[in-house]
């Protein structure tokens, strides 16, 4: 049956949908498929068209929600003799290759930190919105380039917020009461990274005002804070490197980035 690949993935990027290529780069003996077949698979496990379906094609969805989870490219090699997963008596090398909606992040903050930071969010693929009341700091030169701009309040922005598994919040105000009730805010919230900069002294403070209000230490845990990686930085420029570090470390090395997280670093 024909498959329309370049409709179906053209449906899939206008809804945002993150999903794999899969096809079949070599194929030696007895393989189901020649090089060249192609297949889509989405997040959810979702197929259109085949690799050569039985073992080899619940491997290689397994192996592409893998990939999209990790966000990179990878060639895996499937064995299909009788000790292998699918016992045709061929080898098959598949190359898997995702395709990603931009992940949205949510700066709050335009400051020092903010102005050498969003460029490099963009170029880490993120779909930046920046969030300051202070309108003559969201016109500077280096925000041109965001997707998003708001003039709000942090308190009157929060509540348009689609909070979900993917969204990355990084918090960077220059008020302390706009720092605590954002935080206050998204603590009991579905986010994939939430980035506070801070010092030991403001985050104890928060966190006895917080668990006055009944919020878990669980909850306060999955705040990074100071955020950034610690590489001794000092300078707006070096600060924001150490955030992009971190969210970089997110992406290619999760447990190591689980291990910074639960205590002030």
């Amino acid at each position: 049956m024909y498959m329309n690949f370049d409709k179906i993935s053209s449906e899939l990027k206008e809804s945002k949908k993150a999903f794999c290529w899969a096809t079949v780069v070599k194929a030696d003996g007895s393989a189901p498929r020649h090089a060249g077949s192609k297949m889509i698979i989405t997040e959810d496990g979702s197929t259109y068209g085949t690799v050569g379906g039985g073992g080899l094609e619940h491997q290689a969805i397994d192996d592409a929600k893998r990939i999209l989870r990790y966000r990179t490219a990878e060639c895996v090699s499937y064995d299909l003799t009788e000790e292998g997963i699918q016992p045709c008596g061929g080898r098959v090398e598949i190359f898997f290759e995702p395709v990603l909606p931009l992940m949205p992040i949510v700066v709050f903050g335009a400051g020092h930190v903010a102005e050498k930071l969003c460029p490099m969010l963009v170029e880490l693929e993120f779909e930046v919105k920046l969030v300051d009341e202070r309108e003559e700091r969201l016109q500077l030169p280096a925000f041109k380039i965001v997707h998003e701009r708001s003039d709000k309040l942090p308190s009157d922005y929060l509540s348009s917020i689609s909070f979900a598994d993917d969204l990355n919040l990084i918090c960077l105000t220059h008020k302390h009461i706009h720092d605590e009730q954002i935080v206050e805010f998204c603590l009991d919230k579905p986010f994939r990274y939430f980035g506070l900069i801070s010092s030991r002294k403001k985050w104890e403070y928060f966190c006895e005002r917080y668990n006055d209000k009944g919020f878990t230490k669980e909850q306060m845990d999955r705040i990074s804070t100071p955020i950034g990686l610690d590489i001794g930085s000092e300078t707006p420029f070096e600060i924001s490197v150490a955030i992009a570090a971190e969210l970089i470390q997110l992406r290619a090395k999760p447990g190591e980035f689980k291990k910074g997280v639960g205590h002030f670093k």
